[in-house]
């Protein structure tokens, strides 16, 4: 204690010995009226919720919901990925940059190939890393390269990755509702690959676990 005190009060070492010999009492008296204070302490709260007004009416009176503004900051800003439609995971409305971790099959979101009319099995991030091109309302039908996406969509970051891989839950949906995404969206079914109709319901909730970290 002295040594660390040192800069800022100057006591001698006789002085400190002499109190050290002075200091007749154990720590049991003071863990003792640590857990007595606890526990009063303890009681006087229960007693301070239990005689407050009810949470619910206390909600009801404040000028701004708790839960509305925490429903916004989960849902994000609403938009979503202009081709597999999943939505923006930037919380709330104040960010530049509109992303998602995971993309989704673009057939999810009514892409389909252009040459068969097939319901499109590739993710954005691939798409956007190769030399694919796509049309829509927004290009007025014209052939665009998927690279220069930010033209039509500068407020969107899609990653250009070929090595990433739909969640086996997307792979999973995809096979499953393959013939009603293509009734829906007056396509044709999707060519999934065969691994994909391997995928049990098991693995995919597991995919989708793993997909957004939860244990």
């Amino acid at each position: 204690m002295r040594k660390y005190l040192i800069k800022d009060i100057s006591i001698s070492e006789e002085a400190e010995k002499t109190i050290m010999f002075q200091i007749q009492s154990t720590c049991h008296p003071f863990t003792k009226c640590l857990i007595k204070s606890l526990s009063e302490l303890n009681q006087q709260l229960q007693e301070e919720f239990s005689n407050s007004e009810d949470i619910t009416e206390t909600l009801n009176k404040l000028p701004i919901k708790p839960q509305d503004e925490l429903f916004k900051r989960v849902f994000g800003c609403g938009l979503q990925c202009p081709f597999c439609k999943v939505p923006c995971e930037a919380g709330g409305k104040d960010h530049k940059k509109h992303h998602a971790a995971v993309h989704r099959p673009k057939g999810l979101g009514g892409y389909r190939i252009i040459k068969n009319d097939k319901l499109a099995e590739t993710l954005c991030t691939t798409d956007v890393h190769s030399e694919c091109k796509f049309r829509n309302t927004d290009t007025k039908w014209e052939l665009h390269p998927f690279k220069k996406y930010t033209k039509y969509y500068p407020d969107w970051h899609i990653p250009p990755d070929s090595s990433i891989e739909a969640s086996d839950y997307w792979k999973y949906v995809l096979v499953k509702y393959n013939d009603r995404f293509a009734e829906e969206y007056k396509a044709k079914p999707a060519d999934v690959p065969e691994a994909w109709r391997r995928i049990t319901k098991e693995q995919a909730l597991k995919g989708l676990k793993d997909a957004y970290n939860i244990k």
